[in-house]
């Protein structure tokens, strides 16, 4: 006789799978971008809201002291900025030009909301 009924084991299956579905879209969210902005100093931004031309000093002084950098754009987002350990040197340029126009390319990756971008290379626009 064939059964109809709830099938527990078969619900299970379809449950782990449908989970292991969404964990690993969830991973591959991760794109290369390429943005143009100002380098914030992400410490003040958030605090404040301060950039621009009058926060240049501070911004250039908290970055060099090891504070967060990001990237404001022109539409208004905001990337944090992230270290790609194999290329440090990338990274440690845009320390550089705090509060200055650049164009950051690397690897965008998003979780709760804040984007990062992994930085692979920096250009100073000017």
């Amino acid at each position: 006789m064939k059964k109809t009924g709830f099938n527990l084991k078969t619900f299970i299956a379809l449950l782990t799978l449908c989970f292991t579905g969404l964990s690993i879209s969830s991973f591959a969210q991760k794109e290369s971008k390429t943005v143009t902005g100002e380098l914030l100093d992400m410490d003040c931004y958030m605090a404040s809201g301060a950039h621009g031309d009058g926060h240049k000093s501070c911004a250039d002084m908290c970055i060099k002291g090891g504070g967060p950098m990001g990237v404001l754009t022109s539409d208004g987002k905001v990337y944090l900025l992230l270290a790609d350990d194999s290329k440090k040197d990338a990274y440690d340029e845009a320390k550089n030009h705090a509060g200055e126009q650049v164009t950051v390319s690397g690897t965008v990756s998003e979780k709760d909301g804040i984007k990062g971008l992994t930085v692979n290379e920096v250009k100073a626009k000017g």
